[in-house]
């Protein structure tokens, strides 16, 4: 028995970046396996939230700015609903 639970403890991932897909391997990287803290491209689950609670924190012209250069123009950190979503995982 101790060795099946050890194998589901390997199948589930315990980690907590946003680009880790259910089979452990990368949503921006062509990687078999998600190489964890190693990797450039690592974010933490709750780093979009906190991006989002500075950006909000911005001037309305900067916002505006920024919304416009890189979200098409709509200000996602300005819906709770998001931030909340963010901040639960």
């Amino acid at each position: 028995m101790a060795a099946s639970s050890r194998a589901t403890a390997a199948r589930t991932p315990i980690f907590d970046c946003i680009g880790l897909l259910e089979d452990d391997k990368c949503k921006w990287l062509n990687v078999t396996t998600c190489l964890r803290e190693k990797c450039s491209f690592y974010q933490r689950m709750d780093s979009l939230g906190q991006a989002f609670k500075r950006l909000s924190t911005l001037d309305e012209a900067t916002q505006t700015r920024i919304a416009e250069k890189y979200y098409s123009g709509s200000k996602p950190w300005m819906n709770p609903a998001l931030l909340n979503a963010e901040n639960a995982e």
